[in-house]
């Protein structure tokens, strides 16, 4: 449940700009903190596994690269903070469904 709590706040920041900038400088407890004042439940280990699951997929299904230090992916991270390389490089790469079930722990 919690870690679809963090795909919500993920899907939230594609939609909506300002919540895009409102998030993208926070630290991951910032985001945490933060997150939940604004009525996101989630851990640092489940944003890590759906972030873990995200890349995976971009990197494996949808580049088509091997995972490692060679992916296209890992170049777009360059130069941005974390949270807006999430939402603009792998959440936009996914539909609200490839996400949801990417939250459930699903294949895509």
């Amino acid at each position: 449940m919690a870690q679809q709590d963090f795909v919500r706040l993920l899907r939230d920041a594609r939609y909506d700009r300002a919540t895009l900038a409102r998030y993208s400088r926070r630290d991951l407890a910032q985001l945490v903190f933060h997150a939940k004042n604004d009525g996101y439940d989630f851990t640092p280990d489940e944003v890590a596994d759906v972030v873990g699951r995200l890349e995976a997929n971009v990197i494996v299904n949808k580049d088509q690269d091997a995972f490692d230090g060679g992916s296209r992916l890992w170049r777009q991270m360059w130069g941005r903070y974390h949270f807006e390389y999430l939402v603009e490089c792998c959440v936009s790469r996914h539909t609200d469904e490839e996400l949801a079930a990417l939250a459930a722990g699903e294949p895509t």
